[in-house]
Order: C-alpha cells, then sequence, then structure tokens
C-alpha cells in the first residue's frame, strides 16, 4: 500500500515545532571527542611537522637553470640614458669581460680588500699571466692629510688571490708595487691562454663616452656609464688622472671597481679605475703603457722626482686664460702650484705660479703629457741620475729662461714638503 503523502507532511511540521521549541530542556547528545586528551592533537601536529622537514631536507634539491633564472645585475646598464649606446655599449662590455679578473688581499688571516684587475700579458713558455692592478689592493693605510704629504703604507707580504672567470681561483704573486702611479702586477699560473685587452695608446678625448668596470665578491659583471672629463687636480690628488662623470644614479661609490679597465665604446682600455666614486677619477691608458713597457725592460718603474705640483692653463677658466694672454701672451703651458721646500727646482729660482713652457725642449701643455715625458726620459737603471732642461716663465719678473735640473729617480711616490716661505 503506497504511503500517504498527507501523513510525510504532517511528520515533516511535527519535526519542525520540536525543533524551534520553547523548551529548555534539551536532548542528550553524545560528544564525538569524549575521552579524547587535546595534548595528542599537538603531539600528532609537531610529528606532522618534523616529518614534513625532514621530508623537505631528504627530496632532491631543484635545479636552478641559469637561462630562466632571475638575475638582478649589481649595476644599472639597460636605462633610458644609454638607449643610443645601449647595442655597441653591450658588445664593448662583453669583449672587455673576458680579461676583467677579481682580486683580493688578506693579511694575517683576516680580509683586507677586494678590488678588481686585468690580463695585460701572458708567458706561454711559463704559463704565467700578468694582471695589472691598483695598488691600494694591498693598502693598509691611507695619507692622512694628502698623497703629497706620505704616510701610505702597503703590506708587500699580504696574500693575494686572483678570482678566475671559471670560478676558480689561484695565488697571485706580488711582482711590483708602483705607489705614485697606484698600480700593482701580479704574477698568476693559469693552465690555458688568456684574453688580453687592446690598450689604446691615444687618451680619451674630453667629455667622450666610456665605461668602467669591475667584479663584485660573486664575480658578478659590474658597469658604470661614464664621460671622461679632464680637470685640475685638488691638492690632495696625483697630477697624472682622468676623470668621470657619470648620470645620477648610474656612479655608485664600490670598491670592486678599484684597479678595473675603464674601456671606449670599442672595447679598447683607455685607463684602469684608482678612485671608482661617481666623480671618481682613472689612469689614463697612455701612462699604463708606459709603466708596462718599463717594468717589461727594466723591472721597475722610476720615476724623476721634480720638487713640484702644477696645473694645466688650458684647464682654467677661459676668461682667466684670456687674461694670461692678453698680460704675457701665454695661454698654453703648465701653472707652477707648489715647489718642494729644499728642491732643486727651489734653489734655482723656481716660484710658485711661474709658467712651465717646455721640458728637455718639448711643449707640455698637460700634467699627463709631463708625466708621459718623465717616463720617457727616465727609462734607465735606478742609480743614475737624470739631467732636465725646463723652459720658464717667470711670472713676477715676466721673462723666460732654461733651468737644468738634477733629478733623482724613484719608485716611491713623490713628497712635497712646504717651504720656509709657505703659509
Amino acid at each position: 500500500m503506497a504511503a500517504d503523502p498527507l501523513d510525510r507532511e504532517k511528520k515533516k511540521m511535527k519535526m519542525a515545532v520540536d525543533l524551534w521549541s520553547d523548551s529548555d530542556e534539551e536532548s542528550p547528545v553524545p560528544s564525538e571527542w569524549a575521552g579524547v586528551n587535546p595534548d595528542s592533537f599537538r603531539d600528532d601536529y609537531l610529528a606532522k611537522v618534523e616529518q614534513d622537514r625532514l621530508d623537505e631536507q631528504s627530496a632532491p634539491r631543484p635545479v636552478k637553470i641559469a637561462t630562466l633564472d632571475y638575475y638582478k645585475p649589481p649595476t644599472m646598464f639597460h636605462t633610458v640614458e644609454l638607449f643610443p649606446v645601449s647595442q655597441s655599449g653591450s658588445k664593448a662590455v662583453l669583449r672587455a669581460a673576458k680579461f676583467l679578473l677579481g682580486v683580493s688581499s688578506s693579511l694575517d688571516g683576516e680580509p683586507l680588500r677586494r678590488c678588481s684587475g686585468f690580463w695585460v700579458d701572458w708567458d706561454e713558455e711559463k704559463k704565467t699571466g700578468l694582471v695589472l692592478t691598483t695598488a691600494r689592493l694591498i693598502r693598509t693605510k691611507d695619507a692622512p692629510y694628502s698623497v703629497w704629504s706620505g704616510g701610505e703604507e702597503y703590506a708587500a707580504d699580504a696574500h693575494v688571490t686572483v678570482h678566475l672567470l671559471n670560478g676558480t681561483s689561484a695565488e697571485g704573486q706580488l711582482v711590483y708595487l708602483q705607489p705614485h702611479y697606484d698600480l700593482a702586477f701580479l704574477s698568476v699560473q693559469v693552465d690555458q691562454p688568456i684574453n688580453l685587452p687592446s690598450l689604446n695608446e691615444k687618451d680619451v678625448e674630453y667629455a667622450q663616452e666610456v665605461f668602467r668596470l669591475g667584479r663584485d665578491d660573486s664575480l658578478n659583471l659590474r658597469i658604470t656609464y661614464a664621460r671622461a672629463e679632464y680637470l685640475n687636480p685638488t691638492m690632495f690628488e696625483r697630477h697624472h688622472n682622468v676623470y668621470f662623470r657619470s648620470p645620477d644614479g648610474h656612479g655608485d661609490n664600490s670598491e670592486y671597481d678599484n684597479g678595473g679597465p675603464v674601456i671606449n665604446l670599442c672595447g679598447e682600455v683607455v685607463g684602469m679605475v684608482n678612485v671608482p666614486k661617481r666623480f671618481g677619477s682613472f689612469v689614463p691608458s697612455s701612462i699604463l703603457l708606459n709603466c708596462l713597457d718599463s717594468w717589461k725592460k727594466y723591472q721597475h718603474i722610476p720615476r724623476p722626482h721634480l720638487g713640484m705640483m702644477f696645473k694645466d692653463i688650458k684647464l682654467l677658466e677661459p676668461a682667466h686664460v684670456d687674461m694670461l694672454w692678453r698680460t704675457f701672451n701665454i695661454d698654453d703651458g703648465l701653472i707652477v702650484q707648489e715647489v718642494s721646500g729644499g728642491s732643486a727646482a727651489e734653489k734655482s729660482g723656481i716660484q710658485k705660479g711661474d709658467i712651465i713652457e717646455s721640458f728637455n725642449g718639448k711643449p707640455v701643455s698637460s700634467t699627463i703629457e709631463l708625466e708621459n715625458v718623465l717616463m720617457s726620459i727616465c727609462k734607465c737603471p735606478l742609480d743614475v741620475e737624470v739631467h732636465i732642461y725646463v723652459g720658464v716663465f717667470h711670472i713676477l719678473k715676466e721673462q723666460r729662461s732654461t733651468i737644468e735640473l738634477t733629478a733623482k729617480l724613484s719608485e716611491l711616490g713623490e713628497i712635497i714638503t712646504r717651504g720656509p716661505t709657505d703659509s
């Protein structure tokens, strides 16, 4: 017999009334957690966490794929400012990256410095390469006042490591230190031939586009865009440097770049970094080539100490140059900024403010030209005295003379001491 639909509806209504009854009496419902210890849940959870940790440790590590992995470069390159040179610049820096290395030093087991360097020579027979880097790699004390006043200290016995591009490291041997030009040569044993750079014999032009390169402590390539700038140095700087000028946001201050190459848009080396700042400086390639030539021939890089500091007339304000030309008919040469007390220059009558027009009969219009002339004069053994003929315009007397200076050769940084008449 079929069930009555009305009966089913009545039962539903009765259940609804029972559920919404105002009675305070509750039906006893047995708890499904009765008799269970709550601490057991915590123990189970902790056991699961520990098992997950063990499983994670024993699981194979995910493979990092270099071509797919996210890579954040240490410096900026693909920016709006570099759009016009991005293609040629990429080719140039990648070409130079093949001879760019990382170098580090330590003393008594403690890290000293991490810098950069680059190959400059290769001995096929001995399987050794020569690395050029900054002397700051082993500097333990900076000059307290100025590089011209002395006080710098270097640890020639520091342990030096060259970080090769394949991720391995090799012990480097310090074979030469030249503090005046802030450079050092390291000898390294390598198993296979290396990439050598092309050093440009001609120095960079004013405002020429260049790249400052370095490698960080992971060997990542550091690229800093800049334009070359020629300035008269301050009294706290050597006068053989070229300067950087980087756009906003491009020039960070990183010691990693110290000793790294400065290249042009063709990938040629035009200098070596010695002050890695946004408005830093570098040693130009013409001086580097002269230093390398002297080292190969004589295993030292001597320099005659003239006892004078200079600045270029052509780098003064144009109105100042015009005034000098109108007054003295001179618009080129070197202005004597300082004369060292007791030096041959002081004894010969050269004074601050005088204008040096020539050395050994050759006109000189910049301090970089001067350094190259001096190195061409002194490519000889250290125990030889050099005689230099200096063409001077004495500013107070308004007359010219040629003075013979006998200069001492030295591998050390030149020190200028103030004379008794200096304030």
